[in-house]
C-alpha cells in the first residue's frame, strides 16, 4: 500500500467514521433490510399472481370463446382500466355473466384467494420504501454540508460522479485529497473498493435475464480495469450507460399514454428531464442534471477536452489518439454508470408503485359504487 492510499484510508476513517455517521447508516442499513424482505415477499406473490392469471385467462378464453369480445383492445393501461369500469358501470348484467363464468376456473380462483395477502405485501412493501426513502432524504440534507454538496458538484463537472453516497463517507473536504486519490483508493487490492461499491448490483437476489447479463458486464469491465484494459472496459460501459439511459426514459410509457420510442439520446434525456422535473427529490433533481450535461460531452460529435470521446472509441478510430484511455478516465465512467443506474432504478421503483397502484382502481370504484350510502 502506498503513503497516499495509506493516508486516504486514514483520513476516511478519521473524517467519516463520526458517530453520527455511523448511527446514520447502521439506521439505512436496517430500514434498507427491511425494505428488501418486504419487496421478497411482494415479488412471491406478485410472481405466484401472474402465473394464475395468465394461465387461467387462458383456459377462460379457451372455454368462452365469446369472452375475446369484451377484452380490452386499447394500448394503454388507463385506457384498458376505463374499458373495464365502462362494463361495469354501464353493462351490469354483462359484468355479472363474466364474473360468473370466470368462477368456474380453478386458477383464477386461486388468483382471487391471494389478492388479500397481495395486497397486504404491496402495503407494507411501500411503507418500507417510504420509510427508507424518507431516511435517505433526510440524511443527505443533515449530514452533508454545502461545502461538500459544492465540492461533489465541482467534481461532476470534472467527470467524477458521487451522487450514489447516503452518507458523506469520502474525504473530499481534505485539502490533501485529489480526485486521483479517491479513483486509487477504488482500485487499491485487485479493484476491491469497485467490487465492494458495485455489490449491490453483482449480488441482487433472483435477477432477470437482462440483470444476469448486465452482471457478467459489469464483472467484465471491473476485471478489465484490474488487468489494465481500460478500453475494452470503456466498450463494455458504453452499453451499460446506453442501457439505463433507455431503462430510465422508457418507464411511465404506455400507462396514461401510447407508448413512445426514444431512439436517440438527445429524446430520451428530454424524457428524462420531464419525469426528474415531477419528483420530490432534489438530490436527484441535481444528479441527474450533472449526469446529463457530462454524458452530452461523452457522446458529442465533436470531441470535448478532458472527456472520453465515445465514438472514437466505439467505431474503432486507432489512428487518433482519443481512443487511448487511462485508469482514472474508466473509474470516473463506471462512476458515471453507477449514478446513472440509481436514477433509472428511482424512476423505476416509482413507476412500478404508481402502475400498482392504478391496477387497484376498478376494484375500489366499484366497491365504493356499491356500498350503500350512508345517508
Amino acid at each position: 500500500m502506498s503513503e497516499t492510499i495509506l493516508n486516504f484510508f486514514i483520513k476516511q476513517k478519521e473524517q467519516c467514521q463520526t458517530p453520527e455517521i455511523l448511527k446514520a447508516i447502521e439506521e439505512q442499513e436496517r430500514l434498507s433490510k427491511e425494505m428488501m424482505e418486504k419487496r421478497s415477499v411482494y415479488d412471491n406473490y406478485w410472481e405466484q399472481s401472474f402465473v394464475l392469471l395468465q394461465e387461467g385467462t387462458r383456459k377462460l378464453l379457451e372455454k368462452y370463446p365469446e369472452l375475446n369480445k369484451v377484452i380490452p383492445k386499447e394500448d394503454i393501461k388507463l385506457g384498458i382500466i376505463q374499458q373495464v369500469l365502462d362494463v361495469a358501470r354501464k353493462e351490469p348484467e354483462k359484468h355479472s355473466e363474466i364474473l360468473e363464468k370466470r368462477k368456474k376456473i380453478s386458477e383464477l380462483n386461486e388468483y382471487d384467494k391471494i389478492q388479500p395477502e397481495f395486497t397486504k405485501a404491496f402495503y407494507e412493501y411501500i411503507v418500507a420504501f417510504s420509510n427508507f426513502e424518507s431516511k435517505l432524504k433526510k440524511d443527505r440534507e443533515e449530514l452533508f454540508s454545502a461545502e461538500y454538496k459544492e465540492k461533489m458538484a465541482f467534481y461532476a463537472d470534472e467527470g467524477l460522479f458521487l451522487y450514489y453516497l447516503e452518507t458523506p463517507d469520502l474525504p473530499i473536504l481534505d485539502k490533501d485529497i485529489q480526485a486521483e486519490d479517491i479513483i486509487d483508493a477504488f482500485l487499491y487490492s485487485d479493484c476491491a473498493g469497485l467490487n465492494v461499491l458495485l455489490s449491490p448490483l453483482l449480488n441482487m437476489k433472483n435477477p432477470g435475464i437482462s440483470m444476469i447479463r448486465k452482471q457478467e458486464d459489469i464483472r467484465a469491465t471491473i476485471e478489465l480495469i484490474n488487468r489494465g484494459y481500460y478500453r475494452s472496459a470503456v466498450r463494455n460501459l458504453f452499453a451499460l450507460l446506453d442501457s439505463e439511459h433507455k431503462k430510465a426514459a422508457n418507464t411511465y410509457e404506455g400507462i396514461v399514454a401510447k407508448r413512445k420510442q426514444y431512439k436517440k439520446g438527445l429524446q430520451r434525456a428530454q424524457k428524462i428531464d420531464e419525469l426528474i422535473d415531477n419528483t420530490d427529490d432534489p438530490w436527484i433533481e441535481i444528479a441527474w442534471n450533472k449526469i446529463d450535461s457530462y454524458y452530452q460531452k461523452v457522446l458529442a460529435s465533436v470531441p470535448v477536452e478532458g472527456v472520453i470521446h465515445r465514438n472514437t472509441i466505439i467505431h474503432g478510430d486507432y489512428d487518433s489518439y482519443l481512443i487511448d484511455v487511462d485508469k482514472y478516465s474508466v473509474v470516473k465512467l463506471l462512476l458515471l454508470y453507477l449514478n446513472l443506474r440509481i436514477i433509472a432504478d428511482y424512476l423505476c421503483n416509482k413507476e412500478e408503485i404508481f402502475e400498482e397502484v392504478l391496477l387497484y382502481l376498478p376494484s375500489i370504484i366499484i366497491m365504493l359504487q356499491e356500498k350503500p350510502s350512508d345517508n
